[in-house]
């Protein structure tokens, strides 16, 4: 039997959570990115831990780990396909966080390299816990995942980064003064200097 992930739950628990940072008194523009950011988490949950199994029995049960940096072990080449696609899926999944994050927390450039590792270490050990939780092997926990994983989200906020710079420059060029939801991407995208 596998466990699947009903992505209404998700859903139905972030408009629960939206309505109480609305209470709170967070702005509809915070709010809005934060509900984008809210799916995209609910989207990686059910790619990356679900579904998973509960009830297949293990005598010999040992979790299927690779801790071995950029030892990608099938890139043979019958498996190059399926390795390059483990290789750029682990990037995408994450680039969203690092470009989607800044829009909800500040983020510094030195706090980002933590927040990456962090990112990618999560995955992984929440992927490790459901193993040794349910004695099944059903994911292979590996590092190459977490340096992967960190990759995208440092992407992302490069990514961040650069249209940080590009909307500036486009307001500066056109003369726009931005409001209401442009007002909010601009203060996001150039933080106060201390």
């Amino acid at each position: 039997m596998f466990v699947e992930f009903n992505p209404l739950y998700g859903l139905v628990a972030l408009i629960v959570i939206l309505i109480v940072l609305r209470r709170k008194g967070k702005s509809l523009p915070w709010l809005f990115f934060f509900s984008l950011f809210g799916l995209y988490l609910i989207q990686v949950i059910s790619l990356a831990i679900f579904p998973f199994p509960i009830d297949i029995p293990y005598e010999n049960f040992k979790p299927n780990l690779n801790l071995i940096p950029f030892n990608f072990g099938h890139c043979d080449p019958r498996g190059i396909e399926l390795c390059f696609r483990q290789i750029y899926e682990n990037i995408l999944l994450t680039v969203p966080f690092g470009f989607g994050v800044n829009f909800i927390a500040r983020i510094k450039p030195r706090q980002i390299w933590r927040l990456a590792a962090g990112v990618g270490l999560t995955l992984e050990f929440i992927q490790l816990a459901i193993s040794l939780t349910f004695r099944t092997s059903y994911r292979v926990v590996d590092i190459n995942d977490v340096i992967l994983n960190a990759a995208g989200v440092l992407i992302g906020y490069g990514v961040f980064r650069v249209f940080g710079w590009t909307y500036s420059q486009l307001l500066q060029r056109l003369s726009l003064q931005p409001r209401h939801i442009f007002a909010y991407v601009y203060i996001i995208t150039h933080p106060p200097i201390h």
